[in-house]
């Protein structure tokens, strides 16, 4: 399938929709998402909706930003994912551009474990990561 989004146009296979266990806040109706990439948008990704109202977001991995980004997960989010042992899983933080700078939301991280295609945000009571990270330019 071909994907248009306001950060271009991808391709993306069946395979590659990721189910999201607990959705975007925000967009409650929208639970199937495609991670997508090309060299035009590195090291962004974009995180597209199939569902309405199909939401795109400028996505970043958490550890570009912070090297030694960690973020807990609680047993029932090993579990809402499917989390086996020590799988690998993606954390990716939401990317705000505006007219002064771009910032990144590590505070409500994306997670998404790509062994069974599934993920969530997650929003911890507390954190030490801020919703406007900056991103560094140049």
């Amino acid at each position: 399938m071909t994907v248009t989004t306001r950060f271009g146009t991808f391709d993306a296979t069946d395979a590659d929709v990721i189910d999201f266990v607990t959705p975007l806040s925000g967009f409650e109706t929208c639970k199937r998402y495609l991670l997508l990439s090309s060299p035009q948008i590195a090291p962004f990704a974009c995180l597209h909706g199939l569902d309405a109202p199909q939401p795109s977001f400028l996505a970043i991995d958490a550890r570009r930003v912070d090297a030694a980004f960690d973020c807990a997960l609680t047993d029932a989010d090993r579990q809402r994912l499917r989390i086996v042992g020590d799988e690998a899983l993606a954390w990716l933080g939401i990317v705000t551009v505006d007219a002064l700078d771009a910032t990144a939301n590590l505070r409500a991280p994306i997670v998404i474990n790509p062994a069974r295609m599934l993920g969530a945000q997650l929003i911890p009571l507390e954190s030490v990561y801020s919703i406007d990270h900056p991103l560094a330019t140049g």
